[in-house]
């Protein structure tokens, strides 16, 4: 199914999900953060539909590992972004895990599933204590493609941006 409505007309309060759904959704995230903190990026990037957008809501023209944009279209930008940024936490030396919670699972008439979460990202140094790396408010638009849940749109907004409500 390809729905193209976007992530950000999420609004309003929305009922509950179905717990069998609910749960399908906590296990696609559960898996997508484990392939990125194990650096599998090529099994990530599939979880993310061909021609998905990935925004992330920072300061305005900042730039991520390797020069990667804000926002990225595409599997193949989103990849490039990924591998980048494992790139550079390799030569850092550093181990970065992602904590998923307080999901809002809403499904829609077209079969694709709007989704808010909390993010924290925690990043450790070889011989050094943990410290958290970003936390973030994301929203995501996830469609099934041959009976896998894939991100359609995915928005990151970053808690330390200035313009974050408080």
């Amino acid at each position: 199914m390809t729905s193209r409505t976007t992530v950000s007309e999420h609004t309003g309060p929305v009922p509950p999900a179905d717990p069998g759904l609910y749960a399908e959704i906590q296990q696609f995230y559960a898996r997508q953060v484990q392939l990125l903190g194990t650096e599998d990026i090529d099994s990530w990037s599939r979880t993310f539909a061909e021609d998905a957008v990935f925004e992330q809501e920072t300061e305005p023209g900042r730039t991520f590992a390797r020069g990667a944009p804000s926002h990225r279209r595409g599997r193949a930008a989103i990849a490039a972004a990924a591998r980048g940024a494992v790139q550079q936490r390799r030569e850092q030396k550093t181990v970065r895990r992602y904590l998923i919670g307080m999901l809002d699972v809403a499904p829609q008439d077209d079969g694709s599933v709007r989704t808010e979460y909390c993010a924290v990202l925690i990043q450790t140094g070889r011989g050094e204590p943990p410290v958290v790396h970003l936390s973030t408010t994301g929203r995501d638009l996830l469609v099934r493609e041959r009976d896998a849940w894939q991100v359609r749109h995915r928005i990151n907004s970053h808690d330390n941006k200035e313009t974050q409500r408080g």
